[in-house]
């Protein structure tokens, strides 16, 4: 290691815990309900190499660990919250300080859970059974509960959940829009049992809220009329008269649109096509409709999706602005207001992350060498060698922030993570193990080894 590399400064120990050994992916199945063990004592203890005793040849490269955290399983991405990185460890929500390593609060759930952090609070939600807890992010203490939401989606400062009465067909549902800090309900309106508030918007990356335009794009449709995308205004429930028909891939706001993709080209169409259509949310006005296209996969099959499924994105880009391909393979970014082509990249390759001022680009969509260009302009920043790790493993996980690009997946059954430095390309390490989450200049690596299931906490 190089002497610049920084110590190990503490490692956290569980005495007693049942750990899940193997290889465990931050998006896998949620863990099997069994009767939750009592929590072991927690022992902070400094250490010079908190890897010590692990199977994890080969050897590390780059910074040692600011700090390791024992796990039972790991099915979502760490977060960060202020001086606290956030580690949904199966059925417990835990805080950790960012600095030592040492627990700041531990709060339990009865059953699986899906997570995101908004502003001082955080949303958990089980989505198989209904209902929702929301917690305060200095304490963790809960600030409210809802029992029976279903399809829970947050943006920024508010919650939106369907709530039914009954069952089946004759199910009576509404859409709820409620203020994430206080639980206040702000506007109820009537829907079927398959309405829900779309959770796709260009550029938001879970586990965090999205920030919030004038409108969220609703799934909504009662027994008198059939199902539509529709504008709802986050705070008031009023309805937008943009209205677009319910057969898209996807439904979001991008800006003062409402935008409908279709990704599955039109039959006998070998290019790749996603065909868009936009509508003013407020006016109703048709705007643009056109097309733009996905990548291709090594195997020349269509990506279909814009940005690669384990990202934790759905749509790379910013406000109007989507990134896309060409129909010759080249990335681009089309402003969704005008049809026009901000920018086509000087090579082909195809967009698979990204963030407000990068664009993750890889020869193929599950493979080849990698590039980052500029969101702005589309010129190069830097290109990096083929990582030789399939993005068609189920172990693929990257992710784009202002200081960091960071990718994993397995080589030669070997799962790895690699850290470059987003403004140089540099490589900052590369660690075995699988991407558990990142930030501006921090990334959480996940590994089996002796004592069970871990993440270690790397800063640059």
């Amino acid at each position: 290691m190089s002497p610049s590399h920084r110590p190990a400064r503490w490692r956290i120990t569980a005495g007693a815990l049942s750990l899940v050994v193997g290889l465990v992916g931050c998006t896998g199945p949620r863990a099997e309900r069994s009767e939750r063990p009592e929590r072991p004592s927690v022992r902070v203890e400094e250490t010079q190499e908190s890897l010590r005793g692990r199977a994890t040849s080969p050897d590390p490269e780059g910074p040692l660990p600011a700090w390791s955290v024992s796990v039972r399983r790991l099915d979502q991405e760490l977060g960060e919250t202020g001086q606290v990185i956030v580690v949904p460890d199966e059925r417990e929500l835990r805080a950790v300080d960012r600095a030592t390593g040492q627990d700041r609060w531990r709060h339990p759930f009865t059953t699986g859970y899906r997570y995101v952090i908004a502003g001082g609070s955080i949303v958990a939600s089980d989505n198989d059974d209904g209902g929702m807890e929301v917690l305060d992010t200095a304490t963790g203490a809960t600030r409210w509960r809802a029992a029976q939401s279903q399809d829970v989606v947050v943006h920024e400062q508010v919650v939106y959940a369907r709530e039914c009465a009954g069952t089946g067909s004759s199910a009576t549902c509404v859409i709820i829009g409620r203020d994430v800090q206080s639980g206040r309900q702000l506007w109820k309106l009537p829907a079927d049992r398959f309405a829900r508030v779309s959770d796709v918007t260009i550029g938001g990356r879970t586990p965090y809220a999205p920030p919030t335009g004038r409108y969220v794009t609703v799934r909504l449709g009662t027994a008198a009329r059939s199902a539509a995308y529709t504008p709802v205004a986050p705070t008031t429930g009023r309805a937008g008269a943009g209205r677009l028909p319910n057969r898209a891939w996807y439904g979001f706001v991008a800006g003062d649109l409402m935008v409908g993709t279709d990704n599955d080209p039109p039959r006998g169409d070998q290019r790749c096509t996603v065909s868009i259509a936009t509508v003013n949310a407020a006016t109703g006005v048709k705007g643009w409709s056109g097309v733009v296209f996905s990548g291709r996969k090594e195997d020349g099959e269509c990506a279909k999706r814009l940005a690669d499924d384990r990202s934790g994105l759905t749509l790379i880009g910013t406000g109007t602005r989507l990134v896309a391909v060409t129909a010759d393979g080249r990335p681009q970014l089309v402003d969704l207001r005008t049809g026009r082509t901000v920018w086509t990249g000087v090579a082909t390759g195809v967009p698979i992350d990204g963030d407000d001022r990068s664009v993750l680009v890889r020869s193929n969509a599950d493979a080849g060498g990698l590039a980052l260009l500029d969101l702005a302009t589309g010129a190069p920043r830097w290109t990096a060698p083929d990582p030789a790790l399939s993005g068609a493993s189920a172990s693929w996980r990257s992710t784009v922030t202002e200081g960091l690009v960071a990718v994993s997946a397995a080589e030669d059954d070997r799962p790895f993570v690699l850290v470059y430095e987003a403004r140089t390309g540099r490589q900052l390490g590369r660690y075995p193990g699988w991407l558990a989450g990142a930030g501006k200049d921090w990334v959480a690596v996940s590994h089996s080894g002796a004592d069970g299931l871990a993440v270690d906490l790397h800063t640059f």
